[in-house]
Formats: structure tokens, C-alpha cells, sequence
């Protein structure tokens, strides 16, 4: 299995471990590029998870034997939230502080090449996506992975 895709999984499965309020482990998706085009009513709230750019490589980092590759993975909370400035604001910014906070350790146990990581947070409320009616929030996780030459 691709290691991109290993990385996904793994942090599918830590966010459904989260237990976060209404969104249940068939809303932490996976997708190739972030989006809610074909999502319907039922499909909100949901966590999706994608990959976030390019990999970055530097030939100045790793060993004589491995490189190191790091993967940026956002994760995305999603609601239909109707432009309401009240409603829901403690429990969406609770699933922004809970992944945040699950991503904040070095290393992403499950995936053996993972060496370290790094959390960078995003806007708590994308205004864009707040006047079009949805709560959209999201950050970049890292992963620094040493790959066998």
C-alpha cells in the first residue's frame, strides 16, 4: 500500500476514534481533493481528509539509506450551518480543539516510516464558506516519512 495512503487510513481511524458529536465514522471521509459538490443534506455535519498539496523532499534530510518525504494532509470539519452565528459554535470549535489536539504528538502510530509530524492549524471559521451557508474549519497535518531509497 501507497504510503499516502497508509497515511490517510491512519488518520481516518484516529478521527473516528475521536467520537466527535454527530459525526459518525461514516462521515470521515477520504476524498482526492476536498469538497462538499455532492454532498446532500444527510452527508453534513462530516470530517473530510485529503491531501493537502505537494509532497516536499529534500535531499538534505534523511540517512544514506532513506529520504525523507513530507506529506501535508488537511482535514476539514464540514456543516450546513445557514449563516447562523449561535448555533453550534461550542461544538464545532470542540471537533476543531479534538483533532487538533490528537495531532499533536510527533509521530503517527500505525504507520511504521513515520518519523515526525507537525500540526498546521487553519481558520476556526472560513468566511467564504460561511456565507454560501456552511461551517467549513481545517488545518494541515505533516508527516515526515524516512523512505528506503
Amino acid at each position: 500500500m501507497a504510503v499516502l495512503e497508509d497515511i490517510l487510513t491512519t488518520v481516518q481511524t484516529k478521527i473516528q476514534d475521536l467520537n466527535l458529536t454527530n459525526i459518525p465514522d461514516a462521515q470521515v471521509i477520504i476524498q482526492k481533493v476536498p469538497s462538499t459538490r455532492d454532498f446532500v443534506s444527510a452527508n453534513f455535519p462530516a470530517v473530510i481528509i485529503a491531501p493537502a498539496g505537494e509532497p516536499k523532499f529534500d535531499p538534505n534530510k534523511g540517512t544514506n539509506i532513506r529520504d525523507q518525504i513530507d506529506y501535508p494532509i488537511g482535514v476539514f470539519m464540514v456543516a450546513a450551518d445557514n449563516q447562523d452565528q449561535v448555533a453550534n459554535r461550542d461544538k464545532y470549535f470542540t471537533w476543531y480543539e479534538s483533532i487538533l489536539k490528537e495531532f499533536r504528538t510527533p509521530r503517527l502510530v500505525g504507520v511504521d516510516s513515520i518519523v515526525n509530524s507537525y500540526v498546521t492549524p487553519g481558520a476556526m471559521v472560513e468566511p467564504g464558506w460561511f456565507e454560501v451557508g456552511e461551517y467549513v474549519a481545517g488545518m494541515v497535518l505533516w508527516f515526515m516519512s524516512w523512505e528506503t531509497r
